[in-house]
């Protein structure tokens, strides 16, 4: 029989063969097990069922093949909450937070907001969880990401009004006003691809990743359509690439040159947010 420190010990080597860090291993079983690191400790010296092996083993080969963690545990955590996903939809990145935090710290109680581009919902879901009183929609042209994000919108008890479609399009159809806009939209040139991680290009799905006219595409349809949905005043979030800031904010401004537009960093100095009032 194995243990679970031997079995891990096993994994870190094959891990760090295949270049990997090994703190991917450690995750892993964390993850698989669902275990906090004291929950190893306690039961590290313990013989491993068969179909623990089993399972641990399919995960593992699965991970060594370069298949991001989340998918294969079927769950990412997110400002503290934990949310399904699988490869229909993006594996939601710590940056992002910072982009929620300062949309939401933005907000009236009862704002109509839209979150554009949801994915699994992890934006959308979360900001009516921490302000319950919101008036929460969230788009998706992709069915296969909609049925994600009702899935964890589901299990947070969280009441979102989901519209499928292009952007900004299903609200202009319903005629909803809105008090906020956030998005996180597909903005990476397909150009770059080559520049990126095979776990990202591989296993992550391209229509949330890429997108048109040097990766501007889907701010542009966005920004078009603003006058037919914002009220007065209203903040406008968008979370965007390192190298994007300046040329988004000229976009914004060829079209609406009385906005105020501002390009924030995260928290690893990096551009990270384009905001301004409507």
């Amino acid at each position: 029989m194995v243990n679970y420190k031997e079995k891990l010990d096993e994994a870190i080597h094959l891990t760090q063969q295949k270049g990997f860090e090994q703190t991917r291993a450690e995750w892993l079983m964390l993850d698989v097990f669902q275990w906090t690191r004291t929950d190893f400790v306690v039961h590290m010296h313990d013989d491993m069922p068969k179909a623990m092996i089993m399972k641990f083993d399919l995960a593992l080969q699965r991970m060594l093949l370069g298949e991001p963690i989340q998918y294969i545990v079927g769950f990412a955590s997110f400002y503290g909450r934990t949310f399904d996903v699988n490869s229909n939809c993006l594996i939601p990145r710590p940056e992002t937070e910072e982009v929620m935090l300062h949309f939401l710290q933005q907000l009236e109680d009862d704002a109509t907001i839209v979150d554009i581009g949801t994915g699994s919902g992890v934006l959308a879901i979360t900001l009516k969880c921490e302000k319950p009183d919101l008036n929460v929609i969230a788009t998706d042209i992709s069915l296969e990401a909609m049925n994600m994000a009702r899935n964890n919108a589901e299990k947070h008890q969280s009441q979102i009004q989901f519209l499928t479609g292009d952007a900004l399009k299903p609200l202009i159809k319903e005629g909803i006003k809105l008090n906020g806009l956030i998005s996180n939209p597909p903005y990476i040139d397909e150009k770059d691809m080559v520049t990126m991680s095979p776990t990202v290009t591989r296993f992550e799905p391209h229509q949330a990743l890429f997108a048109d006219n040097h990766g501007y595409a889907i701010y542009e349809s966005i920004i078009e359509d603003l006058p037919h949905v914002m009220e007065k005043g209203s903040p406008v979030v968008f979370e965007i690439g390192y190298n994007q800031g300046e040329a988004l904010k000229s976009i914004i401004l060829n079209k609406f040159p009385d906005k105020k537009i501002d390009i924030i960093k995260d928290i690893n100095g990096h551009d990270r947010i384009v905001s301004f009032k409507w």
